[in-house]
């Protein structure tokens, strides 16, 4: 039996959250190592680990088999080790290196409507603040 995916929930009324969504899918490639969640379709998950929606939209979630859920770059780095390119990210654990990281990362999630411009926006509803 294969294991299970590890779920990615994302907004899926957000460009950038979209955008991130199709490269994971091209990644994935169909071998159902991940499994990415619309949180405006499906509320399963978000309820089931006491998840609110707008945390959910502020940084990228990642549940693993094991039931953990990890946030912002920690949920980056399990999603690509799932998907068996953990190696790619694997230096950003490294002391100090991943502090730098973790920042930027929650700088780049903040910012993110500025780097994915979209005829649909956001509005109030996709808040990454």
């Amino acid at each position: 039996m294969p294991d299970a995916p590890t779920i990615v929930l994302y907004d899926g009324i957000c460009p950038s959250c979209n955008h991130v969504a199709d490269r994971l899918r091209r990644i994935d490639d169909g071998r159902g190592k991940l499994k990415l969640v619309d949180l405006r379709q499906d509320q399963t998950y978000s309820e089931a680990h006491d998840l609110h929606p707008v945390e959910i939209r502020r940084v990228m979630h990642a549940i693993t088999p094991d039931g953990r859920v990890h946030k912002a770059m920690d949920a980056v780095r399990v999603t690509m080790q799932a998907v068996d390119r953990g190696w790619m990210l694997a230096w950003t654990k490294l002391p100090l290196i991943s502090w730098v990281c973790d920042r930027l990362y929650l700088w780049f999630a903040k910012n993110r409507l500025r780097f994915f411009k979209s005829q649909h926006t956001c509005d109030d509803a996709c808040s990454s603040d």
